[in-house]
């Protein structure tokens, strides 16, 4: 019972996470998944996922998504309106597959829509405002969206590597603020240094 636990968990906090990156994307995969019966079932509060119109419909939803998040301005706008709806989805991904009744699908709701919420805001405070080239948003949009499917699919198929999907956000958020940190230390210097004083 505890181990079905912990590997509930990491898909809860694995699927979640990466519904707040791509969360067409990432109900997509698990109804495919769900759909052909490749080893994971949604349960029955979310049988829905692996309807083809249900699919069909997160498929079309992840190209919206996966265009606009690759446009200069438009990947910002896009992150502050549809923010309410990561947030569903996170709880969605994060409670689809988990057994245990109502309790289930709570805890994954609950901890699903606060991962989403971390990767997400995460996701925002890492992207770069300004870039050299207008190349470099539709490659970062293009690597997001390859992690978003294959952290999906490890996720489904080897609930433990949920935790390292929930561990990278953490990760780039403790390097960006690391990188505040410095660069802010850096900037009081010269204002608290103060010039030498004479006899």
């Amino acid at each position: 019972m505890v181990t079905a636990w912990i590997l509930a968990l990491g898909r809860m906090l694995g699927l979640g996470s990466i519904a707040g990156i791509r969360p067409s994307l990432t109900l997509a995969v698990i109804g495919v998944v769900s759909y052909f019966d490749w080893g994971v079932a949604t349960n029955a509060t979310f049988s829905w996922l692996s309807h083809w119109l249900a699919i069909g419909t997160f498929v079309v939803l992840t190209i919206l998504e996966s265009t606009f998040d690759k446009i200069s301005r438009f990947d910002r706008v896009q992150d502050r309106l549809i923010m309410p709806y990561r947030l569903v989805m996170g709880g969605v991904a994060g409670a689809a597959t988990i057994p245990f009744g109502w309790q289930g699908v709570a805890a994954g709701a609950a901890l699903g829509a606060a991962a989403a919420w971390f990767a997400q805001y995460t996701k925002r405070v890492s992207r770069p405002k300004s870039v050299p080239s207008p190349a470099v948003l539709p490659l970062i949009g293009a690597l997001e969206d390859l992690a978003a499917f294959f952290g999906s699919v490890l996720t489904l198929a080897v609930p433990y590597f949920g935790y390292v999907s929930a561990a990278v956000p953490a990760s780039v958020y403790w390097r960006v603020r690391s990188s505040r940190r410095s660069k802010y230390r850096k900037m009081r210097r010269p204002a608290g240094g103060g010039g030498r004083r004479d006899g």
